[in-house]
């Protein structure tokens, strides 16, 4: 157990550092009368949160009740060592605001002064008792003459075309056009959240403990990169290739060691650079059939002179005099080389550095780019959730024809991530939790800052700084139900009756309309 001390200045965030570096899991903090770390709950909430992250249990000594009472509703262990708590109410419940009440005007005065800004300036005037529009067609003089019965008379039927048109925009006018549009304005509240969150692999989303699930992305990469070298020496370099030796003398197996010579026609000298067993020859229908096995071998000597072509027969001296020298023999189909004398490139130290570095720099853009193509877009990747980490690195400072010398390297890269969308429905459900499962979120940001990560338990804890507006949440499709065919007066009745209403606008078109339609269709309800 480890004790550590607070200051009455120390900030929750170096408090917390000192737990992370603290190599024990049980810790105590002291923690003095009116100190920093008492001026809020959630400094003590954000204890609790980060130490079941680390794993590690945490208690609160302290002479101060105040802080004592604040430890133990976060959940932690607390006591004050001198004295008894003293028994007294707590509570972080703030007044509300007072609010300034407004004296509204009566709905049906309010109506009735939109109406009539609504009303053109000049407008005929309708006897009180007219309670409907009535059509009144001009007068018709009679003609002055009488056509004859058979004569076609058009104007009668003008006039009839004249007549229905009426009608129908009269029928349209008093069905189709009425209409009802209400405006409300609910009430809203700020809301924000300033803590960490806390992403598992086997999480929930849970609005008390702040956690949602995550996901551990994994890439493998290597390279086999080359670099010049810039270091010049003399080598006397063997050439080399591969033979096929062959048995066709008994059916019994035969070891040949290390440096067994191979010589060929004009009297070249290549030596076994491995021992190697020779598998017996088959016996087929009573004859002999060869048995093979592919080897490397090298040149006796350095130099250009051993790169030769393909040779038919090495015979092996070591056999001669004996049955076996005729039965024993080596044949190549490749070409010997890399016999040289001189001076060649070689990588120096610095050469090997700087070829390092490169390739690492290569290995990690390109392993990045290959994993973060596997992310899908709805994950979200932190600054601290990513991992690299090389797995091998080796150099041939053998340099080729060029000049140059090869680094393969391996590295992998890890990240983990979460769904932002899971983040914002966890925030939502603890604004709910904390103001009333009758708010609705309106509008948000939501910034993040450095996340920490355990890539070995799969873990990512990060703090965010989110601020939103809530709304009290109102029915438009239960209101429409409501006041589908209602008058005026009760169309406003039932409006300005709503729990949450802040403030509302209702109109109803064109202006001779009374009643709201019957019509779902025809009744528009914005929120706002």
């Amino acid at each position: 157990m480890k004790k550590i001390s607070v200051n009455k200045s120390d900030e929750i965030a170096i408090i917390v550092e000192k737990i992370i570096e603290a190599p024990d899991e049980e810790i105590v903090l002291n923690i003095p009368r009116f100190s920093h770390l008492g001026e809020s709950l959630s400094n003590f909430h954000l204890l609790k949160r980060e130490a079941d992250a680390l794993g590690k249990k945490i208690s609160i000594e302290s002479v101060d009740d105040h802080i004592v009472e604040l430890a133990e509703m976060s959940g932690l262990t607390a006591l004050n060592p001198f004295f008894a708590k003293t028994k007294r109410q707590f509570s972080d419940i703030v007044a509300p605001k007072a609010v300034k009440i407004t004296k509204r005007k009566p709905a049906a005065k309010v109506f009735q002064e939109e109406a009539e800004e609504r009303l053109p300036v000049e407008e005929p005037v309708m006897p009180e008792s007219d309670k409907s529009w009535k059509f009144r067609l001009p007068e018709i003089a009679p003609p002055e003459f009488t056509l004859p019965a058979t004569e076609f008379r058009p104007r009668f039927f003008i006039w009839a075309f004249v007549i229905f048109t009426v009608a129908v925009f009269g029928f349209n006018l008093l069905k189709i056009l009425p209409s009802a549009t209400v405006v409300i304005v609910a009430q809203t509240q700020e809301w924000s959240y300033n803590d960490s969150i806390i992403t598992d692999k086997a999480a929930v989303l849970d609005p008390v403990k702040m956690t949602i699930p995550n996901q551990v992305f994994s890439e493998k990469k290597n390279v086999q990169l080359k670099f010049p070298a810039t270091g010049r020496r003399q080598v006397e370099r063997k050439a080399g290739g591969t033979i096929t030796v062959f048995n066709s003398y008994s059916s019994d197996p035969q070891p040949l060691v290390e440096q067994t010579r191979f010589i060929t026609p004009d009297g070249k000298i290549y030596r076994l650079t491995k021992t190697i067993t020779v598998p017996g020859a088959k016996i087929v229908e009573g004859k002999i059939v060869p048995s093979s096995i592919d080897t490397e071998v090298s040149a006796d000597k350095p130099g250009p002179d051993y790169n030769i072509g393909p040779v038919k027969l090495f015979t092996i001296p070591g056999f001669k005099g004996t049955p076996k020298y005729q039965s024993f023999y080596g044949e190549s189909t490749g070409n010997m080389t890399g016999g040289f004398i001189g001076e060649v490139a070689y990588p120096t130290d610095s050469d090997i550095k700087n070829a390092k570095e490169k390739a690492q720099a290569a290995l990690e853009d390109s392993v990045k780019t290959v994993l973060l193509m596997q992310i899908p877009k709805e994950f979200k990747v932190l600054d601290g959730s990513t991992r690299y980490k090389v797995l091998e690195q080796k150099v041939d400072s053998e340099t080729d024809e060029g000049g140059s010398f090869g680094i393969f390297s391996e590295a992998q890269m890890t990240i983990i991530a979460f769904k932002e969308n899971d983040l914002k429905e966890l925030l939502d459900k603890r604004a709910k939790r904390d103001n009333g499962e009758d708010l609705d979120m309106r509008e948000n940001t939501l910034d993040y800052e450095l996340a920490r990560a355990d890539f070995d338990r799969g873990l990512l804890t990060f703090p965010v700084n989110f601020k939103a507006i809530l709304a009290k949440r109102i029915n438009a499709e239960e209101l429409k139900s409501k006041i589908l065919g209602k008058s005026e007066i009760e169309l406003k009745t039932t409006v300005f009756a709503l729990p949450g209403l802040k403030s509302a606008t209702v109109s109803l078109w064109p202006f001779y309309v009374k009643t709201v339609p019957t019509n779902p269709r025809k009744v528009t309800i914005k929120i706002e």
